[in-house]
């Protein structure tokens, strides 16, 4: 899967760290992946509720752009792998003692502030320590481990999840424990010495600190992203056309769970095995794969491909709702969710890498981060919209304009794939 011996010592140990890590981060995400479910089957949290807690992560994504600045000017940014820790997954933990909606939603914030950080830290990491033909390969093998985790854990916990109103109060702590324990590792991974990035000095007029007038330094991040915008058009013309696939995904996630709940009548455990079973098993399958496209076609062309798989599951997944309850929708149900996994594993290597393929000698961190911030600009608009849809014009109208929006955005990157070529060769 790995081949070791072409590999420097740093990217070994690089590599060993990050397998190390991938059983904490599976089950941290299986726990993420239950969460919306868990929201409204356990707390009863309305359809408003649900719409804001899928703009949590979006609205937290929009302070990416700064984080890269601040990744940028400290000598020691692996610390903030363990200021993610301490500040935005240990106090998931919380809503074992103190569950509710209202904490649910503030820890989550607490999670995606971290979260928007821990991006952009990876990417500089993976863009630093790995071979830059095999990074997009290496990052779908450890996705893919990741993925099988999820696979192994998804049902004993929906059916954990089933047996008392009150497990999942013990998901929340499993994720804490899990997450902190994959920081942790992921800080211990070295700084590659030869890679060599200009760091601002505290006196000189780049630092962000310098002694000037509060608005200059609050617009210093955001006139980086616009210039790098307006230097890199491919790039800016991506990240618009992943927008339109963006406020598709908005829409499906916001209307997914009550549709799941009172739309479909499923219990945990059916839900678990659809949503996180089978949705990770086609990423295990295809992850390794995707990983391996990835880095022999342009971003454009792969991602042109994966949308019109991916806009083809909310019409299968409406179309359970016509089926009767039982094996008879439950199996439509569950290859919706494989192909959904399936597709989604490559927005995911797309997702991170991406931008690197942009950002060729650049800091992929920067690169990342404005990726991520993007994110929040569609993350406010996509699930107001998906609740807006659902609530005058119901489910069938909602799971439509997602899959129209996925088809349109897959035709133009199409376009612009054409225009790109294939990659250089290494």
């Amino acid at each position: 899967m790995f081949d070791w011996k072409s590999l420097s010592e740093i990217s070994q140990r690089t590599l060993r760290l990050n397998l190390a890590a991938t059983p904490f981060e599976g089950l941290m995400w299986a726990g993420l992946q239950l969460t919306p479910v868990i929201a409204r089957k356990s707390l009863g949290a309305t359809d408003f509720q649900i719409m804001l807690l899928m703009m949590v992560a979006p609205v937290c994504f929009l302070l990416s752009v700064y984080w890269a600045e601040v990744i940028r000017v400290l000598r020691r940014w692996r610390l903030l792998f363990l200021a993610g820790a301490a500040f935005g997954i240990a106090p998931l933990s919380l809503m074992h003692p103190f569950g509710s909606m209202k904490m649910l939603i503030g820890l989550l914030l607490c999670y995606e502030l971290a979260n928007s950080l821990n991006i952009p830290l990876r990417n500089r990491v993976m863009q630093a320590n790995y071979p830059p033909d095999r990074r997009s390969g290496y990052y779908g093998r450890l996705a893919a481990l990741v993925s099988l985790v999820m696979l192994v854990v998804s049902w004993p916990a929906g059916r954990f999840l089933d047996l008392a109103p009150d497990n999942w109060r013990w998901i929340f702590l499993i994720m804490a424990l899990a997450g902190v324990i994959d920081r942790s590792l992921w800080f211990r991974i070295p700084e590659n010495p030869e890679v060599r990035r200009r760091r601002p000095e505290l006196g000189s007029p780049d630092w962000m600190g310098q002694p000037q007038a509060l608005w200059s330094q609050l617009t210093r991040p955001l006139v980086n992203m616009r210039d790098v915008l307006n230097r890199n058009r491919q790039f800016f013309r991506w990240e618009m056309q992943f927008m339109l696939y963006g406020l598709g995904f908005f829409v499906i996630i916001t209307v997914q769970p009550g549709y799941l709940v009172e739309g479909l009548g499923l219990s945990y455990s059916e839900i678990s095995i659809g949503q996180v079973a089978l949705a990770r098993l086609g990423g295990v399958l295809a992850l390794p794969l995707m990983g391996h496209f990835h880095d022999r076609h342009n971003p454009a062309s792969f991602c042109a491909r994966i949308f019109v798989f991916l806009a083809l599951f909310p019409l299968l997944l409406y179309f359970c709702s016509f089926l009767p309850a039982g094996l008879g929708r439950l199996l439509p149900f569950y290859a919706a969710f494989f192909l959904q996994g399936v597709a989604m594993s490559g927005v995911m290597v797309a997702w991170i890498m991406s931008s690197m393929a942009f950002a060729g000698d650049e800091d992929g961190a920067l690169y990342q981060s404005i990726h991520v911030t993007m994110v929040g600009f569609r993350g406010m608009v996509g699930p107001l919209l998906g609740w807006s849809v659902k609530t005058y014009f119901g489910w069938g109208s909602a799971f439509a304009l997602a899959s129209g929006l996925l088809f349109l955005s897959a035709s133009l990157m199409h376009r612009q794939g054409r225009l790109l070529g294939r990659p250089s060769p290494p």
